[in-house]
């Protein structure tokens, strides 16, 4: 059985841009559900399905800890994914 290489995946930087907010992302609105992250508005969903579409499995590797499951995830189209407990 073949085993499927892992993609560890960071957060800032790589998926959300440090910097000015690019352009894709919506301005803030005051319907946000509360607690959201603001910054979930940087990303570009586009990558969800790219990230999907790799022959990999995919885990978040980031000081977000589970709230990129729970905040990113679903923003980006992901299932979710397995989280590296840094602690």
């Amino acid at each position: 059985m073949r085993r499927r290489p892992v993609v560890f995946l960071d957060v800032d930087g790589p998926l959300i841009p440090f910097g000015e907010p690019p352009v894709h992302s919506p301005p803030p609105t005051l319907d946000q559900p509360p607690g959201t992250n603001p910054l979930v508005m940087q990303l570009n969903p586009d990558l969800g399905p790219l990230l999907s579409a790799l022959d990999c499995e995919l885990a978040w590797a980031t000081t977000w800890l589970h709230e990129a499951d729970t905040s990113l995830g679903p923003a980006l189209g992901l299932p979710a994914l397995a989280v590296v407990d840094w602690l």
